[in-house]
């Protein structure tokens, strides 16, 4: 199973935890990393790795928040140094969803894409119609 590490400015991670746990419950192998003020570079990496190395050398997908930031950047950084590590920015709730999906594939090289694909998919624009007598609102998730 593919370890998933969300990472993010400030409380980022932190909520991006509560907000799955109410959508599907809490999840297995999904470490939260918050990078927040006052907090080095060194300490996040340290972070970083003290995750991966739980994982026992499987594939680490990295979810943050900011692509170029900190977070991103400093995972950016491991991977360079280390093998089965891939990382993605600008995430939103629809990827870190599809990303829980495909984390039992056999090659997460693969379904990289496919999350990437259901992140940008899930963005949509809200077009105002005229609405007749009928309309009703239907319960979200």
């Amino acid at each position: 199973m593919v370890k998933i590490i969300v990472s993010g400015h400030g409380e980022f991670a932190s909520a991006i935890e509560k907000t799955l746990e109410y959508i599907i419950g809490k999840q297995e192998n999904i470490d939260y990393v918050n990078f927040n003020n006052g907090m080095g570079t060194i300490e996040l990496e340290e972070k970083y790795r003290e995750s991966i190395l739980k994982n026992e050398d499987r594939e680490t997908l990295f979810l943050t928040d900011l692509a170029g930031g900190t977070p991103f950047s400093t995972a950016v950084t491991l991977s360079q140094n280390m093998k089965n590590i891939y990382v993605l920015g600008g995430i939103n709730i629809p990827t870190i969803l599809a990303a829980i999906e495909y984390r039992d594939e056999e090659s997460l090289e693969k379904a990289v894409g496919d999350i990437i694909n259901h992140g940008k998919e899930s963005l949509v624009m809200f077009q105002k119609q005229e609405l007749n007598d009928n309309f009703q609102i239907e319960d979200g998730i």
